[in-house]
Protein backbone atom coordinates (compact mmCIF):
# COMPACT_ATOMS: atom_id res chain seq x y z
CA UNK A 1 0.00 0.00 0.00
CA UNK A 2 1.59 2.91 -0.86
CA UNK A 3 1.58 6.15 1.06
CA UNK A 4 -0.38 9.43 0.66
CA UNK A 5 2.23 12.20 -0.41
CA UNK A 6 0.25 14.88 2.10
CA UNK A 7 0.41 12.33 4.97
CA UNK A 8 3.40 13.42 7.80
CA UNK A 9 6.28 11.12 7.92
CA UNK A 10 7.22 9.40 10.11
CA UNK A 11 10.57 8.61 12.03
CA UNK A 12 12.14 5.52 12.61
CA UNK A 13 13.69 6.27 16.26
CA UNK A 14 13.98 2.64 17.29
CA UNK A 15 16.37 2.11 14.13
CA UNK A 16 19.01 4.87 15.48
CA UNK A 17 22.25 4.07 16.63
CA UNK A 18 24.08 5.14 19.94
CA UNK A 19 28.12 5.12 19.95
CA UNK A 20 29.72 2.86 22.62
CA UNK A 21 32.26 5.00 24.28
CA UNK A 22 35.11 2.46 25.73
CA UNK A 23 35.37 2.49 29.44
CA UNK A 24 38.42 3.45 29.73
CA UNK A 25 37.72 6.85 28.15
CA UNK A 26 34.81 7.21 30.65
CA UNK A 27 37.10 6.11 33.68
CA UNK A 28 39.61 8.94 33.00
CA UNK A 29 36.77 11.39 32.88
CA UNK A 30 35.30 9.63 36.45
CA UNK A 31 38.41 9.87 37.85
CA UNK A 32 39.33 13.64 37.07
CA UNK A 33 35.89 14.99 38.21
CA UNK A 34 36.34 12.78 41.41
CA UNK A 35 39.67 13.96 42.33
CA UNK A 36 37.74 17.80 41.89
CA UNK A 37 35.29 16.83 44.23
CA UNK A 38 37.68 15.57 46.40
CA UNK A 39 40.16 18.72 46.06
CA UNK A 40 37.07 21.05 46.33
CA UNK A 41 36.23 19.13 50.16
CA UNK A 42 39.85 19.78 51.38
CA UNK A 43 39.99 23.08 50.59
CA UNK A 44 36.46 24.07 52.11
CA UNK A 45 37.81 22.09 55.47
CA UNK A 46 41.06 23.95 55.34
CA UNK A 47 39.80 27.02 54.79
CA UNK A 48 37.66 26.97 57.09
CA UNK A 49 40.01 25.85 59.82
CA UNK A 50 42.45 28.09 58.77
CA UNK A 51 39.56 31.67 59.23
CA UNK A 52 39.34 30.29 62.82
CA UNK A 53 42.23 31.25 63.58
CA UNK A 54 45.12 28.39 62.56
CA UNK A 55 46.81 29.74 59.79
CA UNK A 56 47.17 27.03 57.04
CA UNK A 57 49.13 27.45 54.09
CA UNK A 58 47.82 31.16 53.71
CA UNK A 59 44.48 30.20 53.07
CA UNK A 60 41.61 32.89 53.42
CA UNK A 61 38.05 33.52 52.27
CA UNK A 62 39.72 34.18 49.13
CA UNK A 63 40.01 30.49 48.66
CA UNK A 64 36.30 30.05 48.16
CA UNK A 65 36.49 32.13 44.97
CA UNK A 66 38.77 28.90 43.84
CA UNK A 67 35.66 26.42 45.18
CA UNK A 68 33.29 28.01 43.00
CA UNK A 69 35.40 27.72 40.12
CA UNK A 70 36.23 24.35 41.01
CA UNK A 71 32.67 23.86 41.18
CA UNK A 72 32.15 25.11 38.04
CA UNK A 73 35.10 23.06 36.28
CA UNK A 74 34.37 20.01 38.09
CA UNK A 75 30.46 19.66 36.94
CA UNK A 76 31.82 20.89 33.44
CA UNK A 77 34.12 17.33 33.20
CA UNK A 78 31.65 15.60 34.97
CA UNK A 79 29.29 16.79 31.60
CA UNK A 80 32.50 15.82 29.30
CA UNK A 81 33.93 19.53 28.86
CA UNK A 82 36.98 19.71 27.07
CA UNK A 83 37.40 23.15 28.22
CA UNK A 84 36.57 22.94 31.68
CA UNK A 85 39.03 19.81 31.80
CA UNK A 86 42.20 22.13 30.86
CA UNK A 87 40.69 25.08 33.13
CA UNK A 88 40.64 22.39 35.93
CA UNK A 89 44.00 21.27 35.29
CA UNK A 90 45.57 24.95 34.90
CA UNK A 91 43.78 26.08 37.94
CA UNK A 92 45.47 23.52 40.33
CA UNK A 93 48.49 23.51 38.80
CA UNK A 94 49.11 27.43 38.90
CA UNK A 95 47.53 27.64 42.78
CA UNK A 96 50.28 24.81 43.72
CA UNK A 97 53.15 26.68 42.13
CA UNK A 98 51.71 30.33 43.83
CA UNK A 99 51.61 28.03 47.18
CA UNK A 100 55.18 26.86 46.95
CA UNK A 101 56.20 30.45 45.87
CA UNK A 102 54.68 31.67 48.90
CA UNK A 103 55.44 29.61 51.45
CA UNK A 104 58.97 29.08 50.57
CA UNK A 105 58.22 25.24 49.98
CA UNK A 106 57.55 22.35 48.12
CA UNK A 107 55.32 20.55 50.84
CA UNK A 108 52.98 17.77 49.44
CA UNK A 109 54.59 17.06 46.26
CA UNK A 110 53.61 13.96 45.97
CA UNK A 111 50.13 14.23 46.62
CA UNK A 112 49.76 17.31 44.09
CA UNK A 113 50.92 14.46 41.83
CA UNK A 114 48.35 12.68 42.08
CA UNK A 115 45.67 15.31 41.24
CA UNK A 116 47.71 16.72 38.20
CA UNK A 117 47.99 13.07 37.30
CA UNK A 118 44.12 12.89 37.42
CA UNK A 119 43.34 16.42 36.10
CA UNK A 120 46.13 15.31 33.12
CA UNK A 121 43.78 12.14 32.13
CA UNK A 122 40.63 13.89 33.04
CA UNK A 123 42.13 16.50 29.88
CA UNK A 124 42.91 13.03 27.78
CA UNK A 125 39.88 11.49 27.96
CA UNK A 126 37.47 14.72 27.19
CA UNK A 127 39.29 14.53 24.06
CA UNK A 128 39.02 10.95 23.46
CA UNK A 129 35.46 11.24 23.98
CA UNK A 130 34.97 14.01 21.69
CA UNK A 131 37.14 12.53 18.86
CA UNK A 132 35.49 9.76 19.12
CA UNK A 133 31.58 10.91 18.73
CA UNK A 134 33.26 13.22 16.35
CA UNK A 135 34.00 9.92 14.20
CA UNK A 136 30.93 8.20 15.11
CA UNK A 137 28.77 11.22 13.54
CA UNK A 138 30.87 11.33 10.41
CA UNK A 139 30.76 7.26 9.87
CA UNK A 140 26.39 7.88 10.61
CA UNK A 141 26.13 10.83 8.50
CA UNK A 142 24.30 10.45 5.35
CA UNK A 143 23.68 6.71 6.62
CA UNK A 144 19.50 6.26 6.39
CA UNK A 145 18.85 3.48 9.29
CA UNK A 146 15.31 3.28 7.59
CA UNK A 147 16.69 1.86 4.29
CA UNK A 148 18.21 -0.82 6.56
Amino acid sequence: MEQSPYTTPEANLESSQKVEIPEQILKKIKYAWVAGLISISVTIVLTLISMSGTDIMGLDAWAFLDVALMIIFVFGIYKKSRVCAILMLSLFSANKIIMWLETGAISGLPLALVFLWFYTQGVIGTFQYHRLIKSWKKVTEGFNFDQG
